[in-house]
């Protein structure tokens, strides 16, 4: 189904929710407001929820809930930092549930929007009746030095790319220079760091659809690009404020049923960590997208993602 054909399908509700430290979340509903409760999860973090997302889910069956999580997206402040931890986030999806009056719902999310969809329902099992999440990102530093330097021998053109940005006595720590360049006071500079690293981020998990982007960013883009990255540098440098030895405790403490779908391709999340939270969640499966690396729209992606989310696919309700 296309966004418009989603939209025309049933009413879309926006509101605003205000959850403390200054900060606002925009909201959106989607669908059947009788149907099952589906929360949707951004990836990032700091991306917000593409449009798009609204491709992936049933109006007609389903009550589809998106936000902007802080810092992100059309919440206020944008790439705001200060009062933004997972922990704040994992208080938000709550905030959220109350405010809409849902007792469970279905939560799902891709790459960081997968791992804050299972810290979250670690953290509230009452609230959450299953889980779908794709190409889960594990988080610890050992996994977020994988993505700034451990692929630096897997795609060694796109690595080289964004290391030229900075000079070569940084480039052992990438993640640090370009956080460094984000948060300061020089615009162009953070510019240029922002652009880079979302040319890599698309070199990595999009090859096919980085090779034939053409035209380069607005200057409008690049500002929301920076806000994007200075939001998702603070998560990373963190570890995501959860630590991988926790998250994976956590996840093994789950009873619910989870689906885990991950792409036997993916250079950004690899499939190890998948295989290795299926075997620690209980009553998890993990379905794998052959052909498919990190790409949420990928076909073959798409279709696992839409099956996985039939009523009768893991035989939870909704509230």
């Amino acid at each position: 189904m296309s966004l418009s054909d989603a939209l025309s399908a049933a009413p879309l509700s926006r509101f605003l929710l205000p959850v403390g430290d200054g900060h606002v979340l925009q909201v959106e509903t989607l669908g059947e407001p009788s149907g099952e409760p589906v929360l949707v999860l951004h990836g990032g973090p700091g991306s917000g929820c593409s449009p798009r997302l609204a491709e992936l889910y049933d109006p007609a069956r389903q009550f589809v809930v998106f936000f902007d999580q802080r810092g992100a997206g059309r919440s206020v402040p944008a790439g705001e930092t200060r009062a933004n931890t997972t922990a704040r986030l994992i208080d938000d999806i709550e905030s959220l549930r109350r405010r809409l009056g849902i007792a469970r719902w279905r939560v799902t999310g891709g790459s960081w929007g997968a791992t804050l969809a299972l810290a979250y329902a670690a953290a509230h099992p009452e609230a959450a009746a299953s889980l779908v999440v794709r190409s889960v990102f594990m988080p610890g530093e050992a996994n977020v030095r994988w993505f700034f330097q451990g692929l630096a021998e897997v795609c060694p053109e796109a690595w080289q790319a964004l290391a030229a940005t900075v000079p070569a006595a940084e480039r052992g720590d990438l993640l640090a220079a370009l956080q460094l360049r984000l948060n300061g006071a020089d615009a162009e500079r953070a510019r240029t760091a922002a652009a880079a690293w979302a040319a890599y981020e698309r070199a990595v998990a999009e090859p096919a659809a980085a090779a034939g982007r053409d035209g380069l960013p607005t200057a409008a883009e690049l500002d929301r690009l920076v806000l994007k990255y200075r939001l998702q540098a603070h998560y990373l440098r963190a570890g995501c404020f959860l630590g991988e030895t926790d998250f994976v405790a956590a996840c093994a403490a789950l009873n619910l049923p989870v689906t885990l779908i991950h792409g036997r391709l993916d250079r950004v999340c690899p499939p190890a960590n998948a295989e290795r939270l299926h075997a620690r969640i209980r009553r998890s499966r993990l379905v794998w997208v052959e052909g498919c690396g990190h790409e949420a729209f990928h076909p073959a992606m798409v279709a696992a993602w839409r099956n996985a989310l039939l009523p009768s696919a893991d035989g939870a309700e909704g509230r």
